[in-house]
């Protein structure tokens, strides 16, 4: 009887152990799905942000085409400026909140310390 004892003491502890472990790599893949999932809608939200940027632009240009259509040449160019800094200043707004969230992100995908 004292080997099967042994057998099943064994069995028993390989048990517990792997139970234990099975907890704890469970709870580093659960912290690094988390980070995931943020990454996941932070590019939802770029996704989103740069089809508003590219419809406002794409309206801009349908304007300055009507208005050269209409008023020659010469209409365009300062037209043209205006649009060109409104684009760069919402790509720049657009780049300020990337930097902000990749930060924010990265802060948060810190491994904790090994315990």
């Amino acid at each position: 009887m004292g080997f099967i004892g042994g057998v099943i003491t064994g069995i028993a502890v390989a048990a517990g152990a792997a139970a234990w472990y099975m907890s704890r790599s469970g709870s580093r893949f659960r912290d690094r799905y988390r980070v995931d999932r943020k990454l996941g809608e932070f590019g939802d939200e770029i996704e989103t942000r740069t089809r508003d940027v590219r419809s406002k632009v794409n309206a801009q240009v349908a304007e300055v085409r009507t208005k050269a259509t209409a008023n020659g040449p010469e209409a365009i160019a300062g037209t043209l400026d205006d649009a060109e800094a409104a684009a760069a200043e919402e790509a720049a707004e657009l780049a300020a909140d990337v930097e902000e969230k990749a930060a924010k992100v990265k802060r948060a995908a810190k491994p904790a310390p090994s315990e």
